[in-house]
Parts: structure tokens; C-alpha cells; sequence
């Protein structure tokens, strides 16, 4: 496998992820935990645009694809922050979730569908 840094920081990224999702299930958000999962998706989507440039070359569609599950965690990830300070419980409980749904969902789609094939891209 040629993408050895993504791969760090995905397992650093699920590492958080793992701690937030343990402050969900005990029904006490950490937000803390949940800034740390935040900032480390910021980092790491940033440092992955250039990869996703090349890749876009090779299969535009799956480059979209990938770039929209960056876009889509990030504003699940500010609509938490503001349904949070507004105390909007129900709805900081459905982001929450779905922020790590799709993180998790797009590290696992990353390294099976398009890091063994992506090649040089």
C-alpha cells in the first residue's frame, strides 16, 4: 500500500472517534473529544485535497464522491457546534452521530475502494 501517512492519521482519526463515540454512548458528549475528532478531519481532509487533485485526473466522479463525505463531516461537524451552544439536544445527539457515521464511513470507503487501486493517483 503506497499511502502510509493516511494511514496514520486515519487510525489517529478513529482513535478519537472511538473516545467520542464513548462519551455518546454514556449519554454525556465530550466535547472536548469531539473538537480533538474535528481538528484532526480538518488536518487530515486538507492534506489529502492533493491526492484527491490527482485522482480527479484518473476518475472525476469517485474524486467528487470522496471530497463531498470531507465536506459533508465538516458540516455535520459545524452544525453540531451551533445546535450545542443553542442547547438543542435532540439535534446535537443526530449530528453527533452522523458525523461519525460518515467519517467512519469514508476512512473505510478510502482504504477499501480507492487506496489498493488508486495506484500512483
Amino acid at each position: 500500500m503506497k499511502f502510509p501517512a493516511q494511514l496514520l492519521e486515519h487510525r489517529e482519526i478513529e482513535t478519537a472517534l472511538d473516545a467520542l463515540a464513548e462519551s455518546v454512548a454514556s449519554g454525556a458528549i465530550h466535547m472536548d473529544a469531539f473538537r480533538r475528532a474535528r481538528q484532526l478531519c480538518i488536518r487530515h481532509y486538507a492534506r489529502e485535497e492533493a491526492f484527491l487533485a490527482r485522482l480527479a485526473a484518473r476518475d472525476a466522479a469517485l474524486a467528487a464522491k470522496l471530497r463531498g463525505q470531507h465536506d459533508e463531516a465538516l458540516e455535520l461537524a459545524a452544525a453540531f457546534e451551533e445546535a450545542e451552544s443553542a442547547g438543542q439536544s435532540r439535534d446535537v445527539l443526530y449530528l453527533v452521530r452522523r458525523f461519525l457515521a460518515i467519517v467512519r464511513h469514508n476512512i473505510i470507503e478510502e482504504e477499501r475502494d480507492v487506496f489498493p487501486f488508486a495506484g500512483d493517483a
